[in-house]
């Protein structure tokens, strides 16, 4: 433990406020590395949370985005006063972000700049960008990928940047290899909420934020073509957000009701991840790809477009199928000869789950967040 850390936290992700969630549990995690550990989070209403004796959350009301922002901001002055903070670390590499490195400048501490991806890259947020990237103490970014990106495109010191996963607990997941068989999926899924068409059919599955970005819409579309050769095949597509309208009219306009189930969120994905038999990831643009980490850890194998963890855990033809971003006709290829070929789908789901054993563990993890941390300090 290093009792000269005095970190706040200005997040995006409101879970944490939930005690049981698992970013409140890594958060309680950070917090045993320091003497203190405070986040702030954008929430429906005011709250404060005890997660631990060194960790706590406040959850800012902000309804209207502007005086939400300047609650933010005048909540993390009076904390950084009252507890003498000496790091600000920061979820986001914008709007906060800038509140941060003014903060940051101001107390005359540290910055660290967490970033996770730059899907909404563009505008005044380039600009902000490109502006507080290279001005930071130190970048913790989650993929090699990211951190060519900050390299070539924002010009941040190679130096300054740690890459650090989001840490999976493999050894907790029930890892079941490909294909499991009808009884033993319906043993397990006891208590679950599952399509009424469910019957031990071939499943599909993806995870995700139901927006654009990730692109869900060519997996729909690639299963007219699949089921011309596997009637059987099913998608399952677990998640909410706004693009769910738009999916619904796509699956019933491509006639494909009874092959493609929305299953909405799901608190325990689990019983989803243990009873697919392939996972699929198709966004445009991901700064790392948990969900996939996740799936190959089940030992499912992996169709995946060329983002975030691919190339690097997920690699073309050794444990996975990597395509072209939007590529509806090479992903349909890609489902159909994941079926076709019972040796390839055990190879690519082991493969992949033995890549994500050698990831760093729970303690190579915390300990690359420190490293961050310190060089924010220096």
């Amino acid at each position: 433990m290093d009792f000269s850390m005095k970190i706040l936290n200005l997040g995006i992700d409101n879970s944490v406020l939930d005690k049981n969630s698992k970013l409140a549990k890594r958060a309680v995690a950070y917090g045993g590395l320091v003497e203190k550990y405070i986040i702030i989070v954008p929430f429906a209403e005011g709250k404060i949370v005890d997660l631990s004796e060194k960790v706590k959350v406040f959850g800012v009301k902000t309804k209207n985005k502007v005086f939400g922002f300047i609650k933010i901001y005048n909540l993390a002055k009076r904390l950084m006063k009252k507890e003498k903070i000496n790091l600000i670390s920061v979820q986001d590499q914008y709007y906060l972000g800038f509140m941060s490195l003014r903060l940051a400048k101001k107390f005359k501490i540290g910055l660290e700049i967490q970033v996770h991806g730059f899907e909404k890259y563009g505008g005044l947020r380039k600009v902000i960008a490109k502006y507080i990237l290279p001005r930071a103490n130190a970048v913790r970014c989650v993929s090699l990928r990211l951190k060519k990106e900050l390299i070539s495109e924002f010009r941040v010191k190679e130096n300054n940047i740690t890459v650090a996963q989001i840490f999976v607990d493999i050894a907790k997941m029930s890892l079941r290899g490909a294909f499991a068989t009808k009884q033993s999926r319906q043993d397990a899924l006891t208590g679950i909420a599952l399509p009424s068409t469910y019957n031990g059919k071939v499943v599909f599955l993806t995870i995700g934020r139901l927006v654009p970005v990730k692109n869900i819409v060519i997996q729909i579309k690639a299963m007219v073509e699949v089921i011309k050769k596997f009637p059987e095949v099913e998608l399952w597509i677990i998640g909410e957000g706004p693009e769910k309208n738009n999916l619904e009219y796509i699956i019933n306009n491509l006639e494909l009701s009874e092959k493609v189930k929305l299953l909405g969120w799901q608190g325990d994905l689990r019983k989803f991840y243990s009873q697919a038999d392939v996972f699929m990831l198709t966004s445009n643009y991901e700064g790392w790809g948990l969900a996939v980490i996740e799936a190959a850890a089940y030992g499912l194998p992996i169709i995946m477009t060329d983002v975030g963890c691919a190339g690097e855990v997920i690699r073309n033809r050794e444990n996975g199928i990597i395509i072209s971003v939007g590529d509806v006709k090479k992903l349909g290829e890609a489902m159909v000869k994941i079926m076709e070929n019972k040796d390839l789908r055990k190879k690519l789901g082991d493969s992949a789950c033995e890549a994500v054993k050698k990831l760093p563990n729970k303690n190579e993890t915390l300990a690359l967040y420190k490293k961050s941390w310190e060089k924010a300090l220096k």
